[in-house]
């Protein structure tokens, strides 16, 4: 019986695991949720988390090198004479304290840069968030896109298959050639194949986004995306210069780049502490015993001990005079590395403003095309339809028809692209002003 149970108890834990297995594999994301769970999960954002750890750690060290430095030290000894044939014990202890008081702020100024590290750490850490969030959204459009042409693509494909078997009853009463009958036959085949050409790209789309996501590619995910109506809601273009302000006061490469400038000013003034006297300060107890005298009365252990207890107290100052050289060349190297991050910083400035200038300009391009292509599409769809109706009334051929349909297909997938690449050129702009970002 107890064999029975505990059977029983293992088959029940087997197939709740693997319902709640396949509970956890299905899941079902909106585009904030991908980008929420690409911040928490992204295998490169946890490096850079890490990184945040490290400097704070390195911050604390450095705070703490002001602090005194407290050692201990034992020594025990034993010592055997041939000629007396004596055996003693000795033993010395002491605990000694050291400080640096002035070291021409070389501590202080390693602190400061340690903070200013972990702000670098975090703006890198916000930077690659920037990038993993543009990656996000254009994987997310690019499975919204080829699931829209999929659409499309059925709806074609069902005309496809309207018009061979019209075709098939054309050629059954003689209206058409048997060459215009197996070109319909070869168009739906086509259009079939096109669909399952598109479920692929998607499947191909879904493995990109888990990857951002660090998803296990056979965990099974689907994306929510928004109503057509409110696509394009948040799609206002801002002024420029409202883009280049709010850029400006975000964009963690400008907070960088400005902080470099202010680390290596640092750095300069560590390598002139080089140049001062250090002064320090030490301070220890000792004492000790030797076990050759432990015969007397008056000299035991602890007689000893007391006895030989010593305290020292001292400064040490330490002046450099000459040093071949050697500080000179570092503070001067120090200043030519700031100077060459000045250089940088006005570059990255410059870089900034010209992307945002041509990002705007791009969103704007993006934008009429968009329109443009939309009319075409229309255009495009309503001839297609004509021609569609035309042919089962036997007034065009199937190959006047299959050219149409290409026609449409081809100005279809200009479309998509002309659409989602707007929505994506605008919603960059959304990450580089720091909004975030919803569709």
């Amino acid at each position: 019986m107890k064999k029975y149970f505990v059977i029983t108890g293992l088959m029940l834990l087997f197939f709740s695991n693997i319902y709640a297995q396949e509970n956890t594999l299905k899941q079902t994301f909106t585009l904030e949720d991908c980008l929420h769970y690409a911040e928490s999960n992204n295998f490169s954002l946890q490096s850079g988390s890490i990184d945040i750890s490290t400097s704070e750690l390195n911050l604390r060290q450095a705070k703490e090198n002001i602090a005194p430095t407290v050692s201990g030290s034992v020594t025990q000894g034993f010592n055997f004479g041939n000629y007396e044939k004596s055996v003693g014990w000795n033993g010395n202890y002491g605990i000694n304290a050291g400080m640096t008081l002035f070291n021409g702020l070389s501590n202080a100024n390693k602190i400061k840069q340690s903070k200013l590290n972990v702000e670098q750490s975090q703006l890198s850490l916000e930077s690659s968030k920037n990038k993993i969030r543009i990656s996000v959204i254009q994987a997310f459009l690019a499975i919204m896109m080829n699931e829209e042409i999929l659409g499309y693509q059925q709806q074609v494909l069902t005309a496809s298959q309207e018009q061979m078997e019209q075709g098939k009853q054309q050629l059954d009463v003689g209206q058409i050639l048997e060459s215009d009958y197996k070109m319909l036959q070869a168009q739906y085949t086509s259009d079939l194949y096109n669909i399952e050409n598109t479920r692929h790209t998607i499947q191909s789309n879904y493995l990109t986004l888990k990857n951002l996501l660090s998803i296990d590619p056979s965990v099974q995910i689907t994306i929510v995306p928004p109503d057509s109506a409110t696509l394009f809601k948040n799609l206002e273009l801002p002024e420029l210069q409202e883009l280049i302000d709010r850029s400006t006061n975000y964009l963690p490469e400008l907070k960088m780049s400005e902080n470099e400038i202010t680390n290596a000013e640092y750095n300069i003034k560590i390598q002139k502490a080089n140049y001062y006297p250090t002064l320090s300060a030490s301070a220890g107890i000792s004492t000790g015993y030797n076990g050759s005298n432990l015969t007397s009365p008056n000299t035991g252990w602890g007689t000893q001990l007391w006895h030989g207890l010593g305290e020292n107290i001292g400064l040490s100052l330490n002046i450099p005079i000459y040093q071949r050289s050697s500080v000179r060349n570092s503070v001067k190297l120090a200043e030519y590395r700031a100077e060459q991050v000045e250089l940088e910083n006005k570059e990255t400035i410059y870089k900034v403003n010209q992307e945002l200038h041509q990002s705007y300009i791009d969103v704007a391009k993006a934008q009429n095309n968009y329109i443009s292509a939309e009319a075409k599409k229309d255009a495009y769809l309503a001839n297609y339809k004509t021609y569609s109706l035309r042919f089962k009334y036997g007034s065009v051929t199937a190959v006047d028809l299959i050219q149409q349909q290409t026609n449409f297909l081809n100005q279809l997938n200009l479309f998509m692209q002309a659409k989602y690449s707007y929505v994506l050129q605008r919603k960059i702009l959304d990450v580089y002003m720091g909004i975030p970002v919803t569709l």
